[in-house]
Protein backbone atom coordinates (compact mmCIF):
# COMPACT_ATOMS: atom_id res chain seq x y z
CA UNK A 1 0.00 0.00 0.00
CA UNK A 2 1.32 3.20 -1.24
CA UNK A 3 1.95 6.38 1.32
CA UNK A 4 -0.93 8.15 -0.18
CA UNK A 5 -3.57 5.56 0.77
CA UNK A 6 -2.12 4.53 4.31
CA UNK A 7 -2.60 8.62 4.97
CA UNK A 8 -5.48 8.72 3.93
CA UNK A 9 -6.78 5.32 5.70
CA UNK A 10 -5.58 7.30 8.76
CA UNK A 11 -7.50 10.26 7.82
CA UNK A 12 -10.64 8.50 7.71
CA UNK A 13 -10.22 6.75 10.81
CA UNK A 14 -9.52 9.78 12.96
CA UNK A 15 -12.26 11.84 11.20
CA UNK A 16 -14.93 8.62 12.13
CA UNK A 17 -13.25 8.55 15.70
CA UNK A 18 -14.02 12.01 15.88
CA UNK A 19 -17.48 12.18 14.54
CA UNK A 20 -17.87 9.20 16.88
CA UNK A 21 -16.88 11.08 19.89
CA UNK A 22 -19.37 14.35 19.11
CA UNK A 23 -22.34 11.85 18.67
CA UNK A 24 -21.94 10.34 21.97
CA UNK A 25 -21.61 13.97 23.99
CA UNK A 26 -25.20 14.88 22.38
CA UNK A 27 -26.72 11.54 22.81
CA UNK A 28 -25.82 11.54 26.06
CA UNK A 29 -28.57 13.37 28.23
CA UNK A 30 -31.58 12.49 25.29
CA UNK A 31 -30.71 8.58 26.08
CA UNK A 32 -30.93 8.96 29.90
CA UNK A 33 -34.32 10.19 29.29
CA UNK A 34 -35.60 7.73 26.59
CA UNK A 35 -34.21 5.09 28.99
CA UNK A 36 -36.35 6.60 32.09
CA UNK A 37 -39.29 6.70 29.25
CA UNK A 38 -38.88 3.19 28.10
CA UNK A 39 -39.09 1.72 32.28
CA UNK A 40 -42.28 3.54 33.07
CA UNK A 41 -43.15 2.20 29.86
CA UNK A 42 -42.33 -1.16 30.90
CA UNK A 43 -43.78 -0.76 34.36
CA UNK A 44 -47.02 0.93 33.50
CA UNK A 45 -47.21 -2.31 31.24
CA UNK A 46 -46.71 -5.18 33.72
CA UNK A 47 -48.98 -3.56 36.24
CA UNK A 48 -51.99 -3.59 33.64
CA UNK A 49 -51.21 -6.48 31.40
CA UNK A 50 -51.71 -10.38 32.82
CA UNK A 51 -48.91 -11.69 30.20
CA UNK A 52 -46.29 -9.25 29.00
CA UNK A 53 -45.59 -9.01 25.02
CA UNK A 54 -42.27 -9.38 25.15
CA UNK A 55 -41.87 -9.10 21.15
CA UNK A 56 -43.58 -5.85 21.13
CA UNK A 57 -41.45 -5.11 24.20
CA UNK A 58 -37.91 -5.27 22.60
CA UNK A 59 -39.16 -4.65 18.92
CA UNK A 60 -40.53 -0.68 20.80
CA UNK A 61 -36.95 -0.39 22.97
CA UNK A 62 -34.83 -0.57 19.50
CA UNK A 63 -37.24 2.00 18.10
CA UNK A 64 -37.01 4.61 20.74
CA UNK A 65 -33.25 4.00 20.79
CA UNK A 66 -32.62 3.63 17.06
CA UNK A 67 -34.90 7.42 17.22
CA UNK A 68 -32.91 8.65 19.83
CA UNK A 69 -29.93 8.24 18.12
CA UNK A 70 -30.77 9.04 14.86
CA UNK A 71 -31.93 12.63 16.10
CA UNK A 72 -29.02 13.05 17.98
CA UNK A 73 -27.11 12.12 15.12
CA UNK A 74 -28.94 15.68 13.05
CA UNK A 75 -27.98 17.53 16.06
CA UNK A 76 -24.24 16.36 15.67
CA UNK A 77 -24.04 16.83 11.94
CA UNK A 78 -22.90 20.34 11.96
CA UNK A 79 -19.76 19.20 14.11
CA UNK A 80 -18.73 16.71 12.35
CA UNK A 81 -15.41 16.41 10.64
CA UNK A 82 -14.22 15.37 6.90
CA UNK A 83 -11.21 13.65 6.13
CA UNK A 84 -9.70 16.24 4.70
CA UNK A 85 -10.02 18.26 7.97
CA UNK A 86 -8.26 15.45 9.38
CA UNK A 87 -5.20 15.31 7.93
CA UNK A 88 -5.15 19.10 8.52
CA UNK A 89 -5.57 17.90 12.34
CA UNK A 90 -2.66 14.97 12.25
CA UNK A 91 0.13 17.39 10.28
CA UNK A 92 -1.02 19.70 12.85
CA UNK A 93 -0.35 17.79 15.71
CA UNK A 94 2.60 15.68 14.32
CA UNK A 95 4.06 19.08 13.23
CA UNK A 96 4.18 17.60 9.69
CA UNK A 97 4.11 21.35 8.51
CA UNK A 98 1.63 21.26 5.84
CA UNK A 99 3.08 18.36 4.78
CA UNK A 100 -0.05 16.37 4.04
CA UNK A 101 -2.32 18.86 2.66
CA UNK A 102 0.19 19.79 0.01
CA UNK A 103 0.72 15.97 -1.02
CA UNK A 104 -3.46 16.03 -1.50
CA UNK A 105 -3.09 19.09 -3.62
CA UNK A 106 -0.70 16.79 -5.55
CA UNK A 107 1.67 19.63 -4.79
CA UNK A 108 4.32 17.62 -2.80
CA UNK A 109 5.22 13.91 -2.26
CA UNK A 110 3.31 11.84 0.61
CA UNK A 111 5.80 11.62 3.70
CA UNK A 112 6.44 8.25 4.96
CA UNK A 113 4.08 7.25 7.35
CA UNK A 114 5.65 6.86 11.01
CA UNK A 115 5.30 3.99 13.42
CA UNK A 116 3.21 5.55 15.69
CA UNK A 117 0.06 8.06 14.56
CA UNK A 118 -1.19 11.08 16.86
CA UNK A 119 -4.21 12.68 15.90
CA UNK A 120 -4.17 14.81 19.82
CA UNK A 121 -7.34 13.19 20.76
CA UNK A 122 -8.20 10.75 24.44
CA UNK A 123 -11.70 9.01 24.71
CA UNK A 124 -12.85 10.84 28.33
CA UNK A 125 -14.40 7.10 29.42
CA UNK A 126 -15.17 8.58 32.49
CA UNK A 127 -18.01 11.02 30.76
CA UNK A 128 -18.90 8.63 28.17
CA UNK A 129 -19.93 5.69 29.88
CA UNK A 130 -21.88 7.22 32.61
CA UNK A 131 -24.80 7.58 30.29
CA UNK A 132 -24.98 4.68 28.58
CA UNK A 133 -24.35 2.47 31.92
CA UNK A 134 -27.05 4.48 33.23
CA UNK A 135 -30.22 4.35 30.66
CA UNK A 136 -28.84 0.00 30.85
CA UNK A 137 -29.67 0.00 33.94
CA UNK A 138 -32.91 2.23 33.90
CA UNK A 139 -34.81 0.02 31.37
CA UNK A 140 -33.51 -2.99 32.93
CA UNK A 141 -34.84 -1.60 36.57
CA UNK A 142 -38.52 -1.37 34.44
CA UNK A 143 -38.57 -5.06 34.61
CA UNK A 144 -37.14 -5.79 38.19
CA UNK A 145 -38.51 -3.26 39.99
CA UNK A 146 -41.32 -5.19 41.80
CA UNK A 147 -44.88 -4.30 41.10
CA UNK A 148 -48.47 -5.90 41.35
CA UNK A 149 -50.48 -6.57 38.11
CA UNK A 150 -53.66 -3.97 38.06
CA UNK A 151 -56.27 -6.74 37.38
CA UNK A 152 -54.79 -9.25 39.58
CA UNK A 153 -55.18 -7.01 42.58
CA UNK A 154 -58.76 -6.12 41.04
CA UNK A 155 -59.74 -9.92 40.73
CA UNK A 156 -57.68 -11.01 44.21
CA UNK A 157 -59.97 -12.72 46.21
CA UNK A 158 -60.97 -11.90 50.06
CA UNK A 159 -60.28 -14.70 51.98
CA UNK A 160 -62.29 -15.61 55.00
CA UNK A 161 -61.41 -13.62 58.33
CA UNK A 162 -61.08 -16.34 60.24
CA UNK A 163 -57.94 -17.87 58.91
CA UNK A 164 -56.56 -14.57 59.40
CA UNK A 165 -57.50 -14.17 63.00
CA UNK A 166 -56.40 -18.21 63.74
CA UNK A 167 -53.16 -17.47 61.99
CA UNK A 168 -52.20 -14.64 63.70
CA UNK A 169 -53.26 -17.01 67.06
CA UNK A 170 -50.77 -19.03 66.25
CA UNK A 171 -47.74 -16.99 65.32
CA UNK A 172 -48.55 -15.56 68.70
CA UNK A 173 -48.34 -19.04 70.23
CA UNK A 174 -45.34 -19.50 68.29
CA UNK A 175 -43.45 -16.43 69.07
CA UNK A 176 -44.28 -16.55 72.83
CA UNK A 177 -42.96 -19.75 73.31
CA UNK A 178 -46.27 -20.99 74.85
CA UNK A 179 -47.09 -24.92 73.15
CA UNK A 180 -45.18 -27.07 71.35
CA UNK A 181 -44.08 -26.44 67.87
CA UNK A 182 -45.40 -29.56 66.33
CA UNK A 183 -49.05 -29.18 67.22
CA UNK A 184 -48.71 -25.10 65.59
CA UNK A 185 -47.39 -26.85 62.48
CA UNK A 186 -50.35 -29.50 62.39
CA UNK A 187 -52.96 -26.55 62.83
CA UNK A 188 -50.97 -24.54 59.89
CA UNK A 189 -51.39 -27.53 57.55
CA UNK A 190 -54.90 -27.96 58.14
CA UNK A 191 -55.40 -24.39 57.16
CA UNK A 192 -53.47 -24.10 54.13
CA UNK A 193 -55.70 -27.02 52.77
CA UNK A 194 -57.75 -25.02 53.01
CA UNK A 195 -56.17 -22.39 51.59
CA UNK A 196 -55.74 -24.50 48.14
CA UNK A 197 -59.19 -24.52 47.27
CA UNK A 198 -60.24 -22.82 44.89
CA UNK A 199 -61.19 -19.21 45.33
CA UNK A 200 -64.61 -19.76 44.44
CA UNK A 201 -65.03 -22.26 47.34
CA UNK A 202 -63.60 -20.31 49.89
CA UNK A 203 -66.79 -19.32 51.13
CA UNK A 204 -68.97 -22.14 49.86
CA UNK A 205 -71.00 -23.87 53.16
CA UNK A 206 -68.74 -26.80 53.26
CA UNK A 207 -65.35 -24.29 53.49
CA UNK A 208 -67.14 -22.33 56.74
CA UNK A 209 -68.02 -25.40 58.15
CA UNK A 210 -64.91 -26.67 58.32
CA UNK A 211 -63.58 -23.14 59.09
CA UNK A 212 -65.57 -23.22 62.47
CA UNK A 213 -64.41 -26.06 63.26
CA UNK A 214 -61.08 -26.19 63.18
CA UNK A 215 -61.10 -22.60 65.27
CA UNK A 216 -63.43 -24.05 67.74
CA UNK A 217 -61.08 -27.01 67.88
CA UNK A 218 -58.59 -25.01 68.52
CA UNK A 219 -60.59 -23.04 71.16
CA UNK A 220 -61.27 -26.00 73.34
CA UNK A 221 -57.42 -27.30 73.27
CA UNK A 222 -56.45 -23.95 74.03
CA UNK A 223 -59.17 -23.99 77.24
CA UNK A 224 -58.93 -27.59 78.01
CA UNK A 225 -54.81 -27.15 78.15
CA UNK A 226 -55.05 -23.94 80.37
CA UNK A 227 -57.66 -26.00 82.65
CA UNK A 228 -55.29 -28.53 83.30
CA UNK A 229 -52.24 -26.13 84.05
CA UNK A 230 -54.72 -24.52 86.57
CA UNK A 231 -55.86 -27.63 87.95
CA UNK A 232 -52.36 -28.97 88.20
CA UNK A 233 -50.78 -25.66 89.98
CA UNK A 234 -53.59 -25.53 92.41
CA UNK A 235 -52.96 -29.15 93.58
CA UNK A 236 -49.49 -27.87 93.88
CA UNK A 237 -50.23 -25.38 96.33
CA UNK A 238 -52.58 -26.76 98.22
CA UNK A 239 -49.77 -29.72 98.75
CA UNK A 240 -47.52 -27.16 98.94
CA UNK A 241 -49.58 -24.34 102.13
CA UNK A 242 -51.37 -27.33 103.60
CA UNK A 243 -49.97 -30.62 102.91
CA UNK A 244 -48.59 -30.93 106.63
CA UNK A 245 -52.33 -30.25 107.99
CA UNK A 246 -53.53 -32.79 105.77
CA UNK A 247 -54.80 -36.38 106.60
CA UNK A 248 -53.89 -39.27 103.83
CA UNK A 249 -56.65 -39.87 102.35
CA UNK A 250 -56.58 -35.92 100.98
CA UNK A 251 -53.51 -35.85 100.28
CA UNK A 252 -54.14 -38.82 98.20
CA UNK A 253 -56.84 -37.28 96.51
CA UNK A 254 -54.53 -33.95 95.64
CA UNK A 255 -51.68 -36.56 93.91
CA UNK A 256 -54.02 -38.25 92.40
CA UNK A 257 -55.54 -34.72 90.76
CA UNK A 258 -52.52 -33.43 89.68
CA UNK A 259 -50.84 -36.88 88.41
CA UNK A 260 -54.46 -37.04 86.17
CA UNK A 261 -53.73 -33.53 84.76
CA UNK A 262 -49.85 -34.05 84.16
CA UNK A 263 -51.30 -37.34 82.11
CA UNK A 264 -53.80 -35.43 80.27
CA UNK A 265 -51.86 -32.45 78.88
CA UNK A 266 -49.31 -35.36 78.09
CA UNK A 267 -52.33 -37.35 75.84
CA UNK A 268 -53.28 -33.96 74.11
CA UNK A 269 -53.12 -32.69 70.88
CA UNK A 270 -52.28 -29.49 72.31
CA UNK A 271 -48.90 -29.93 75.08
CA UNK A 272 -46.82 -27.44 76.97
CA UNK A 273 -43.38 -26.36 75.63
CA UNK A 274 -40.97 -29.04 76.20
CA UNK A 275 -39.50 -27.00 78.99
CA UNK A 276 -42.04 -26.74 81.21
CA UNK A 277 -42.91 -30.28 80.19
CA UNK A 278 -40.16 -31.69 80.86
CA UNK A 279 -40.16 -30.53 84.41
CA UNK A 280 -43.92 -31.87 85.53
CA UNK A 281 -42.52 -35.24 84.02
CA UNK A 282 -39.31 -35.67 86.04
CA UNK A 283 -41.58 -34.46 88.79
CA UNK A 284 -42.53 -37.63 91.10
CA UNK A 285 -45.85 -36.72 92.45
CA UNK A 286 -44.87 -38.33 95.61
CA UNK A 287 -41.36 -37.09 96.10
CA UNK A 288 -42.81 -33.28 95.86
CA UNK A 289 -41.47 -32.84 100.31
CA UNK A 290 -37.92 -33.52 98.22
CA UNK A 291 -38.06 -29.68 96.13
CA UNK A 292 -37.06 -27.00 97.66
CA UNK A 293 -39.48 -24.07 98.67
CA UNK A 294 -37.97 -21.77 95.73
CA UNK A 295 -38.95 -24.41 93.16
CA UNK A 296 -41.71 -25.10 93.79
CA UNK A 297 -42.67 -21.24 93.83
CA UNK A 298 -40.42 -21.54 90.47
CA UNK A 299 -42.89 -24.07 88.98
CA UNK A 300 -46.19 -22.96 89.91
CA UNK A 301 -45.15 -19.73 88.33
CA UNK A 302 -44.24 -21.15 84.93
CA UNK A 303 -47.17 -23.07 85.17
CA UNK A 304 -49.73 -19.59 85.97
CA UNK A 305 -47.76 -17.96 82.94
CA UNK A 306 -48.57 -20.49 80.53
CA UNK A 307 -52.56 -20.42 81.85
CA UNK A 308 -52.42 -16.57 81.87
CA UNK A 309 -50.62 -16.37 77.96
CA UNK A 310 -53.81 -18.79 76.89
CA UNK A 311 -56.26 -17.38 78.70
CA UNK A 312 -55.08 -14.05 77.13
CA UNK A 313 -55.22 -16.05 73.81
CA UNK A 314 -58.40 -17.23 74.37
CA UNK A 315 -59.52 -13.49 75.19
CA UNK A 316 -58.69 -12.56 71.78
CA UNK A 317 -60.66 -14.89 69.70
CA UNK A 318 -63.96 -14.94 71.39
CA UNK A 319 -64.18 -12.41 73.84
CA UNK A 320 -62.68 -14.27 77.14
CA UNK A 321 -65.53 -16.34 77.58
CA UNK A 322 -63.21 -18.80 79.54
CA UNK A 323 -64.10 -18.79 83.14
CA UNK A 324 -62.16 -16.66 86.08
CA UNK A 325 -59.13 -19.41 85.85
CA UNK A 326 -58.36 -18.67 89.44
CA UNK A 327 -59.53 -21.71 90.84
CA UNK A 328 -61.88 -20.17 92.73
CA UNK A 329 -64.79 -22.26 91.69
CA UNK A 330 -62.43 -25.65 92.38
CA UNK A 331 -62.18 -27.54 95.75
CA UNK A 332 -60.10 -30.07 96.60
CA UNK A 333 -58.65 -31.83 93.22
CA UNK A 334 -60.61 -30.02 90.98
CA UNK A 335 -64.37 -30.51 92.02
CA UNK A 336 -66.86 -28.46 92.85
CA UNK A 337 -65.91 -26.41 95.75
CA UNK A 338 -69.03 -26.35 98.14
CA UNK A 339 -70.28 -23.04 99.54
CA UNK A 340 -68.72 -20.68 97.04
CA UNK A 341 -71.27 -19.82 94.99
CA UNK A 342 -69.51 -17.56 92.08
CA UNK A 343 -70.62 -17.46 88.51
CA UNK A 344 -68.54 -19.32 86.60
CA UNK A 345 -67.79 -21.62 83.46
CA UNK A 346 -69.65 -24.81 83.01
CA UNK A 347 -67.93 -28.01 82.74
CA UNK A 348 -66.89 -31.55 84.51
CA UNK A 349 -64.76 -29.77 86.90
CA UNK A 350 -65.59 -26.66 87.03
CA UNK A 351 -69.35 -26.63 88.38
CA UNK A 352 -72.31 -25.15 87.33
CA UNK A 353 -72.57 -22.24 85.06
CA UNK A 354 -74.58 -19.89 87.05
CA UNK A 355 -75.01 -20.40 91.06
CA UNK A 356 -78.45 -20.52 92.05
CA UNK A 357 -80.31 -17.69 93.97
CA UNK A 358 -77.87 -15.37 92.34
CA UNK A 359 -80.48 -12.85 92.46
CA UNK A 360 -82.40 -13.87 95.42
CA UNK A 361 -85.01 -16.37 96.10
CA UNK A 362 -87.89 -15.67 93.61
CA UNK A 363 -91.22 -15.78 94.96
CA UNK A 364 -94.14 -17.60 93.78
CA UNK A 365 -96.50 -14.42 92.25
CA UNK A 366 -93.56 -12.47 90.56
CA UNK A 367 -96.13 -10.85 88.35
CA UNK A 368 -95.42 -12.75 85.24
CA UNK A 369 -98.30 -12.41 82.31
CA UNK A 370 -99.32 -9.35 83.90
CA UNK A 371 -99.46 -6.21 82.23
CA UNK A 372 -98.65 -2.68 83.78
CA UNK A 373 -99.05 0.81 82.43
CA UNK A 374 -95.94 2.52 83.20
CA UNK A 375 -96.30 6.29 84.53
CA UNK A 376 -94.84 9.26 85.47
CA UNK A 377 -95.81 12.17 87.84
CA UNK A 378 -93.10 14.57 86.19
CA UNK A 379 -95.72 16.84 83.94
CA UNK A 380 -92.60 19.13 83.59
CA UNK A 381 -91.81 17.52 79.96
CA UNK A 382 -95.08 16.75 78.91
CA UNK A 383 -95.85 18.07 75.38
CA UNK A 384 -99.26 19.09 74.00
CA UNK A 385 -101.54 16.17 73.04
CA UNK A 386 -99.77 13.81 75.47
CA UNK A 387 -101.97 11.03 77.37
CA UNK A 388 -102.22 12.59 80.97
CA UNK A 389 -104.99 10.00 82.61
CA UNK A 390 -107.69 8.76 81.91
CA UNK A 391 -110.81 7.92 83.88
CA UNK A 392 -113.62 5.93 83.41
CA UNK A 393 -117.56 7.58 83.74
CA UNK A 394 -120.82 7.79 82.12
CA UNK A 395 -122.88 9.82 80.37
CA UNK A 396 -125.05 12.24 82.58
CA UNK A 397 -128.91 12.02 81.25
CA UNK A 398 -131.37 13.92 82.43
CA UNK A 399 -134.85 10.86 83.26
CA UNK A 400 -136.93 13.74 84.68
CA UNK A 401 -140.19 13.71 82.87
CA UNK A 402 -141.24 16.85 80.66
CA UNK A 403 -144.81 17.64 79.31
CA UNK A 404 -146.01 19.07 76.24
CA UNK A 405 -145.17 23.02 75.44
CA UNK A 406 -146.89 25.06 73.50
CA UNK A 407 -145.55 25.95 70.09
CA UNK A 408 -143.78 29.04 68.95
CA UNK A 409 -142.76 30.12 72.38
CA UNK A 410 -140.18 28.81 74.83
CA UNK A 411 -140.35 28.88 78.23
CA UNK A 412 -137.06 29.19 79.28
CA UNK A 413 -133.74 31.25 78.27
CA UNK A 414 -131.62 30.02 75.38
CA UNK A 415 -128.92 27.33 76.51
CA UNK A 416 -125.78 26.63 75.07
CA UNK A 417 -124.83 28.04 71.51
CA UNK A 418 -128.30 29.75 71.21
CA UNK A 419 -127.61 31.29 74.35
CA UNK A 420 -124.45 32.70 73.29
CA UNK A 421 -125.94 33.80 69.70
CA UNK A 422 -128.32 36.12 70.96
CA UNK A 423 -126.08 37.55 73.96
CA UNK A 424 -123.11 38.13 71.53
CA UNK A 425 -125.18 40.88 69.26
CA UNK A 426 -124.24 44.11 69.46
CA UNK A 427 -127.69 46.55 69.77
CA UNK A 428 -127.60 47.68 66.35
CA UNK A 429 -127.17 43.88 65.34
CA UNK A 430 -130.08 42.96 67.12
CA UNK A 431 -131.98 45.92 65.76
CA UNK A 432 -131.10 45.08 61.99
CA UNK A 433 -132.07 41.33 62.92
CA UNK A 434 -135.17 42.07 64.17
CA UNK A 435 -136.34 44.04 61.47
CA UNK A 436 -135.11 42.12 59.14
CA UNK A 437 -137.55 39.09 60.38
CA UNK A 438 -140.99 41.73 60.74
Amino acid sequence: MSEEQQWRAIAQRTSRKINLGWWLQVLSTPLLITGLIIACGILIMRRELETLPWLHISLGTVAALSLTGFISWLFAKSKFESSKESLVRLEASMSLRNALTAADHEVAPWPDVPAHIDDGTRWHWKRILPPILGSVLIIASGFFIPIHAKTDLQNAPQQPSEWNELEANLNQLGDQDIVQEEYIDEMREKLEKLREQSPDEWFSHSSLEATDTLKQNHQNEQESLRNKLQRAESNLSELQHGGSKMNKAQRERLLEGFDQALQQMQQGNMKPNEELLKQLQELDPQALGELTPEQMDQLRKNMREHAEKLKQQGAGQEGDQDGDGDGENEGEGGEEGEGNQQPGNGGINRGPGTAPDLLGDLTENNGKGKFERLESNNLQHALPGDLLTTQDGEHDVDKSPQGPTAGGTSSSKGQGGGRVWRESLLPEEKKALKKFFE
